[in-house]
């Protein structure tokens, strides 16, 4: 007769990866982490904007701080050259050659002996742009085309250096230039709507945040010649 053996069964091992039982413990952390990274990502976005609010124009458009209702169009500052001028120096004499206005003298008025005149003003916080303070940069220049008032700008005229240590640029580093007309018979047309450029002063540079459109390819015409 033969004995029968009988052997225990070995007992399976665990298997590590097996899942645990689910508990709620962990949410509260989790939607803790999830508020705090909308909060952080709400602050960079406002940051940002306040940013791009005072950016200026080498960088974006920024915004300017007042509103003049008598703006028309815009004055596009110009080089001999045909270029551009967005920017420079504050000690910079002339800033520009040229300034180009895009408003052209009412159709209204004669325009035998037109001229154009090219003033600096002083924007304060609180106060309509009818009450800036400012004084003419140029001297009254004839406008060769009436449609496109155009003055030279000589190394005379105030650099804008010279302008703000006598008017202050107190909203916001800004300054603003305004191009009136005249004729002989209306005088200078200061009740009328001008063409103007916003420039922002930062420490020795300035830049232009708001101007006009025009081509400076041949501004140099839109003056008499010397």
């Amino acid at each position: 007769m033969t004995d029968t053996v009988t052997r225990p069964r070995p007992r399976p091992w665990p298997r590590p990866w097996a899942p645990g039982p689910r508990t709620g413990r962990g949410r509260p952390l989790v939607l803790l982490v999830a508020g705090a990274v909308l909060v952080l990502g709400l602050a960079v976005v406002a940051w940002r904007a306040v940013a791009d609010d005072h950016r200026g124009a080498e960088g974006g458009a920024a915004t300017v701080p007042y509103d003049d209702p008598q703006a028309a169009g815009g004055i596009t500052l110009c080089s001999d050259d045909g270029t551009a001028v967005t920017g420079g120096s504050i000690d910079d004499r002339p800033f520009a050659d040229l300034a180009v206005g895009e408003t052209g003298l009412p159709g209204t008025l004669d325009p035998a002996g037109a001229v154009a005149t090219l003033f600096g003003y002083q924007p304060r916080a609180g106060v309509g742009a009818d009450e800036f303070s400012g004084i003419p940069l140029t001297a009254a220049g004839t406008v060769v085309d009436p449609q496109q008032p155009t003055v030279r700008v000589t190394d005379q005229v105030y650099s804008v250096g010279d302008f703000v240590a006598a008017f202050p640029a107190t909203d916001d580093g800004f300054v603003q230039l305004r191009l009136y007309l005249g004729t002989p018979e209306a005088g200078t047309l200061t009740e009328s709507s001008y063409d103007t450029a916003d420039l922002r002063v930062d420490g020795d540079r300035w830049e232009l945040v708001h101007g006009g459109s025009a081509s400076c390819s041949a501004a140099a015409s839109l003056v008499p010649s010397p």
